[in-house]
């Protein structure tokens, strides 16, 4: 069984580096994967990039009392959605006083410890 497991991840990190974004991502999919649906799947990851960001504090503000809304570049949507495929939905992004758009380079410049 620890082979597919190992096969797995080495699909999660290929993925990764063929949208040129960082690996570390690949075990936030491996994390979800043991989920029932691909809509709780998606959510887990989009929840643990959130709780990574705001570790290192990206967008976020020194005095800033309110969590902000990130809106992940495409890459990452191509990403979760190639993985977790089914019954996918497109949401508007949004548009309140603090969403954070984060980049690829943001993401590389988040170390995975």
């Amino acid at each position: 069984m620890l082979p597919s497991i190992n096969l797995l991840m080495d699909v999660y990190v290929d993925l990764c580096q063929s949208l040129g974004l960082p690996v570390w991502i690949a075990s936030l999919l491996h994390t979800a994967k043991r989920l029932r649906s691909d809509h709780a799947r998606r959510k887990k990851v989009y929840r643990l990039l959130q709780r990574k960001l705001m570790f290192y504090k990206v967008g976020v503000k020194e005095g800033d009392v309110c969590q902000p809304t990130y809106v992940y570049p495409e890459e990452v949507k191509m990403l979760i959605r190639s993985v977790f495929s089914q019954n996918i939905c497109d949401y508007p992004d949004p548009c309140q006083g603090h969403v954070v758009y984060v980049t690829v380079e943001d993401l590389h410049k988040v170390s995975h410890n």
